[in-house]
């Protein structure tokens, strides 16, 4: 117990991450200096009675549980399509694609969960050449090459070894957890930590009351949901996503596209990650469960192309190309990636959704970067200093408009990064039937695709990039600080900064 007690303060310091409530308080009002909300339900009250037409929002992803009660009637289906008859009646190429399209997967119903990361990728294709050749053998010819190995290699190593040291970090918190409700058992006779059990409780000695106060503010953090999920989580990275002999993509038939590249199944393996994008965007509203998601007017096109690991960039150019070429006016993207080998594809797909008019919303990233100076791709600005005229590139922002505007975690960019958005502690959907909350700028993405929806389902004539300037120009702005590191500066930002779908419908409605 003594371990316990000298490491109490820390876990509490980790565990009291925020003071928002965990509800869906991006359709909350923003108020300098106290609330940072995107204000949809201003929106949506300006709207009234008007018609909203309707907007198909692809959310390329993990999947989604497309049968969530709280997402009923709000996924888009292909009327031209037969159901399960085996045929592809429209002739677009995907047999029976009536809700979208799974890129993770084939014909016989198997489907990929878990991947490799890039890096890992590109270590094992430069290993098979380099691993085993001192630098003496190597051609001249060859050293440009050999070179990129080395980087790779240094740069996997170095990734490994901090996942690891976060797993006994994590491996440490679990322990003291365990032990904290073995103790709470031991003391009790309790088999289960029921609230009111636990408060009731009187332990005598110090050892008890700090246990007891911990496992209170365990409780109210959900910690025993975290532990699970942070077992799940570097059981993945260690089992798959930096295992060098772990290769799942045989199941993927890329030589026989479309038809045999993949599957309809859209709700694979658990698509945690989509449903709770697909939430956040088309979620029902007012009907006393789930949550109230920002578009009533939205159907949500699914396209199955992120695996747990990283994405392909051929999945993801194929799910760009498949979204545009089915109606979508939107497409959502809560992913991304150091390293794009096979960037060209990627970026030719954005091209052509800009070019037919679709709007492209990016998440910006969890990695406390500068987007200016370290890529996450797929990159919006296509090579060039700002970003694409119909892509958008997303920060996260907390629920205060305060100094802690700018979450820890949040990528950013002053050229790059385009502004701001609702993405800490967001309650949105989970599959089957269930709502929990997560944070990232993957949550804060798809409050963009949300409001861009309604702006579209009011005036569905206006040009994606005319969406992108009336989005940036309606935002309300706020400057933040940000120090990457202590030896670093503090760069003050100022961004058109956090979404405001009120002032944009205000905009509109003139």
């Amino acid at each position: 117990m003594r371990i316990f007690v000298a490491c109490f303060a820390l876990i509490t310091l980790c565990l009291t991450v925020s003071s928002q409530p965990k509800t869906d308080w991006f359709n909350e009002p923003f108020e300098s200096g106290i609330s940072a909300g995107a204000e949809v339900d201003e929106a949506l009250r300006l709207i009234g009675d008007q018609k909203l037409e309707e907007v198909i929002v692809a959310v390329i992803d993990d999947g989604v549980d497309i049968h969530h009660s709280d997402l009923h009637g709000k996924i888009w289906v292909n009327e031209d399509e037969i159901p399960d008859n085996g045929l592809d009646d429209d002739q677009n190429g995907y047999i029976d694609d009536i809700h979208g399209w799974n890129f993770l997967g084939n014909p016989n119903g198997e489907n990929i969960k878990y991947e490799t990361l890039e890096i890992t990728r590109l270590l094992r294709s430069y290993s098979k050449k380099f691993r085993d050749l001192p630098l003496d053998s190597i051609n001249k010819n060859e050293l440009n090459e050999y070179a990129l190995y080395l980087q790779y290699k240094a740069t996997f190593e170095e990734e490994l070894k901090s996942v690891q040291s976060q797993f006994a970090e994590y491996a440490q918190l679990a322990n003291l957890y365990q032990g904290a409700v073995a103790y709470y058992y031991d003391k009790t006779g309790e088999k289960g930590i029921v609230s009111e059990q636990l408060m009731k409780w009187r332990p005598e000695t110090i050892d008890g009351q700090q246990i007891k106060s911990f496992l209170i503010l365990a409780e109210k953090e959900g910690l025993q949901e975290s532990i699970k999920e942070g077992a799940d989580y570097f059981q993945a990275q260690l089992d798959y996503n930096f295992n060098l002999d772990f290769d799942p993509r045989s199941i993927v038939n890329e030589s026989d596209f479309p038809s045999g590249y993949g599957n309809n199944i859209v709700y694979a393996e658990s698509p945690d990650h989509g449903t709770h994008v697909a939430g956040i965007i088309a979620a029902k509203r007012s009907n006393g469960e789930g949550i109230d998601g920002i578009a009533p007017n939205a159907k949500i096109m699914t396209l199955r192309a992120i695996p747990s690991g990283d994405e392909r960039d051929k999945d993801v150019a194929y799910a760009i190309r498949y979204a545009v070429d089915n109606g979508a006016r939107i497409i959502n993207m809560s992913f991304g990636k150091p390293f794009s080998p096979q960037l060209n594809l990627v970026n030719e797909a954005i091209q052509y959704a800009i070019k037919n008019n679709v709007l492209l919303v990016h998440a910006a990233g969890n990695d406390s970067a500068d987007n200016d100076k370290v890529k996450n791709y797929p990159d919006g600005t296509l090579g060039k200093k700002r970003s694409a005229k119909a892509f958008l590139t997303i920060a996260a922002s907390s629920y205060s408009s305060t100094a802690s505007f700018l979450p820890e975690f949040s990528n950013f960019g002053e050229n790059s990064v385009d502004f701001a958005a609702p993405g800490v502690e967001i309650r949105s959907l989970k599959p089957e039937n269930g709502v929990k909350s997560q944070s990232g700028t993957s949550m804060a993405a798809p409050v963009v695709s949300g409001v861009a929806a309604l702006v579209l389902g009011l005036e569905p004539d206006l040009k994606a990039q005319k969406v992108k300037k009336l989005l940036l120009a309606t935002a309300n702005e706020f400057e933040f600080s940000t120090q990457m590191s202590e030896d670093s500066e503090i760069a003050r930002i100022r961004y058109p900064a956090c979404i405001s779908a009120e002032r944009a419908i205000r905009f509109i409605c003139k």
